[in-house]
């Protein structure tokens, strides 16, 4: 070959190279535009959800869990927290390194909602290109509902789309406030356990909460808990034969009738002189109560508006009762275990003129207040105009398009409850002593939990003995957030003191309780066997792959394992549980308890052992078994070991229960209390 034609050829070798260089980079083009279309199209896709009711792999607490995918090429992190900081302004200051963290922090706050719900835990890990966030709850639902929330605004951020942040959000505490959750008392309560350290579990479908294990356990909704006297409670919802007790007494409390027809209605009112109160025989909340009647065809109109609403709800007429007005200013005396721990002043939903706005204008201004934000935690509700409000107006002789003076006081309502927009004063420092006296004679008739006492006094500071006194109900669960957040006078801690009142330390809400990630029936029989023979009256509970075993024998056996835990621990006579929690479990379900005093690891896998250590009480034992060693080890030391015959099953069970025997005589009565 010429050396013309080598170079030929070398030329043609050349433009063939850069043909393919040119295609290669045409197609390294089109893969990247590929790319970057897929980032775009699922940058903050959100998938697999998965929610926990307790402790799990991923949290020490309640989580939902999910997969989210973020664009590694997308925008800087600092690029969302420009927006972001719009809606929330603090977010300047977040330590958020990476978009995924600003994220989470996002949703944190999102799921705070405006109330500052105590919601503090998330945790980032990865899987595969996404990241799998695990955040705390209370709601499942809603929580979910705010994943997507936040999830479309980061989208929305990063496509330069209009997003309305601010109104979903304000739609789904909407939604929240609908849940069992959003009612101000019982989430306070629930507050107030995890605050303390008390665990609380949802009883699905008992529809109430549970603080505490086993014997330890406390039971309710709301106010109202399984160890009130049920005859008790139902006897605070008839008002006639309360004021009756009350009367018979000696407490001060105005006499009434109870009426069922017009007739003895007109009867009522002409043997007490005006003015005089009619109010259903039973009710709560100050529903269907008129004051200040006056005359008998006032009277006779209250009446019939209590009769209208049983027939409207569906319920059966139980009378209307008719009491002599007594004058003076609304009270709430509150009772916790027999003993007074809070008074409260109410006063009716008022306005004060400017002498320029028209009543309905100064309701309008009086309701943009964030006092009034009218949510879960707002001291005070919003005030609605309705036909209560313009019928007390028109008995003053006003109207909405009235304008009140400077100065001059416009009351709304004849009744000071709160829901209905009253304004609420802590006084519970300026009660006299007698009257305290009173709050807990009356609280010693009642074996409820909690007593709401509702007076008239003209000054709470006086004793109640000098005369314009008079109670008005009682209340059995009555609600206690009020107390909480007033809208003057300071904050008195009642749900603190509710769980307080039956657990005077969180060891009191406890049971002994030995986690593991595998252990045999077997082990759990011997276990059993040993527990009674060291006291013979321990009540024993262990869950194994068999199923839910009490003392020994054989209960039930769910296949939901959270079902099978919470079976366990709602049993009212359990002081000493065994439960087993294997890897599967773990990922399906979770622990559901929190806590343990010792974990027992048989070969275990990761996820077994770091959700068990995770749940290790401060001073707590760890057995870890290695083939056929078996080790006793306390914060890492080493204190005690043996070996076990592979080959002899019932073996590694006996030197099992050998290693951990010279503990539990200590966990019988570890938390066994005087008080």
């Amino acid at each position: 070959m010429t050396n013309e034609e080598t170079e030929k050829n070398l030329e043609a070798a050349r433009q063939l190279i850069e043909k393919i260089k040119e295609q290669l980079g045409y197609e390294n083009e089109k893969i990247e535009e590929f790319k970057l279309k897929m980032y775009r199209e699922n940058d903050f896709k959100v998938s697999k959800f998965q929610a926990y009711t307790g402790p799990n792999f991923y949290l020490d607490r309640a989580a939902l869990v999910f997969n989210i995918f973020i664009s590694p090429i997308g925008d800087s992190v600092n690029f969302y927290k420009e927006q972001i900081s719009k809606v929330f302004p603090k977010a300047t200051e977040w330590e958020t390194p990476y978009v995924i963290d600003l994220f989470c922090k996002v949703l944190l706050e999102t799921l705070k909602m405006d109330i500052d719900l105590f919601i503090n835990k998330y945790s980032i890990s990865t899987d595969g290109d996404e990241y799998v966030v695990a955040i705390e709850y209370l709601d499942k639902k809603v929580a979910k509902e705010a994943v997507y929330l936040v999830s479309d605004w980061f989208y929305a951020i990063s496509n330069d789309d209009d997003f309305d942040f601010t109104k979903q959000w304000l739609d789904l505490q909407a939604k929240f406030d609908k849940t069992l959750f959003g009612g101000p008392t019982i989430y306070s309560l629930v507050e107030a356990g995890l605050k303390r350290d008390i665990p609380v579990i949802y009883l699905f479908e008992e529809n109430q909460f549970m603080w505490g294990y086993g014997k330890k356990q406390l039971r309710g909704r709301s106010t109202t808990f399984h160890n009130d006297g049920i005859k008790d409670t139902e006897f605070t919802m008839y008002k006639d034969m309360v004021g009756d007790f009350l009367v018979k007494c000696g407490f001060p409390t105005p006499q009434g009738t109870n009426c069922y027809t017009e007739e003895e209605i007109l009867e009522a009112v002409r043997k007490l002189s005006f003015p005089v109160v009619v109010k259903p025989v039973a009710g709560h909340k100050g529903q269907g109560v008129t004051t200040g009647i006056e005359s008998e065809a006032q009277a006779i109109e209250a009446f019939n508006k209590i009769v209208k609403a049983a027939q409207e709800e569906g319920v059966n007429f139980d009378g209307a009762l008719v009491q002599q007005q007594i004058y003076g200013t609304d009270h709430r005396l509150l009772a916790v275990g027999g003993k007074f721990v809070a008074a409260l002043e109410r006063v009716p939903a008022y306005v004060d003129g400017d002498g320029t706005n028209t009543i309905e204008k100064l309701i309008e201004e009086e309701n943009k207040k964030i006092i009034r934000l009218d949510n879960a935690r707002s001291p005070l509700c919003k005030i609605k105009i309705d036909d209560n409000l313009v019928e007390f107006l028109k008995l003053q002789g006003l109207t909405l398009n009235d304008v009140p003076k400077a100065g001059e006081r416009i009351t709304l309502r004849r009744v000071a409850n709160i829901s209905a927009g009253g304004v609420s004063i802590n006084v519970t420092d300026k009660i006299h002593p007698l009257n305290v006296k009173m709050v807990e004679d009356i609280a010693s008739y009642f074996n409820v939990r909690c007593l709401g006492i509702d007076v008239l006094a003209q000054d709470i500071s006086k004793p109640w003995t000098e005369g314009n006194f008079g109670i008005i109900e009682i209340n059995a669960g009555p609600g206690v957030f009020m107390h909480l957040a007033p809208a003057y006078g300071g904050s008195i801690d009642v749900p603190g003191k509710i769980i307080l009142s039956h657990f005077k330390r969180p060891e009191n809400a406890r049971i002994p309780i030995i986690a593991a990630n595998f252990v045999s029936q077997e082990f759990a029989n011997l276990l059993n066997a040993k527990l009674h023979e060291i006291k013979p009256s321990v009540f024993f509970s262990s869950l194994t792959r068999k199923g839910v075993y009490f003392n020994g024998e054989y209960f039930y056996n769910n296949p939901n394992h959270d079902a099978n835990v919470e079976n366990l621990l709602r049993h009212p006579k359990v002081d000493f549980a065994l439960i087993a929690h294997e890897s599967d479990d773990i990922y399906d379900f979770g622990l559901v308890h929190v806590g343990a005093d010792l974990v027992i690891l048989d070969e275990p896998r990761y996820s077994e052992e770091k959700t068990l250590l995770g749940q290790l009480l401060p001073g707590g034992n760890v057995v870890w078994i290695e083939g056929n060693q078996i080790y006793l080890k306390n914060n890492g030391d080493v204190l005690n070991s043996t070996t076990f015959d592979e080959n002899n099953p019932d073996d590694k069970e006996q030197k099992l229960l050998s290693i951990i025997e010279p503990l539990l005589h200590d966990l019988i009565n570890k938390y066994e209390f005087n008080d």
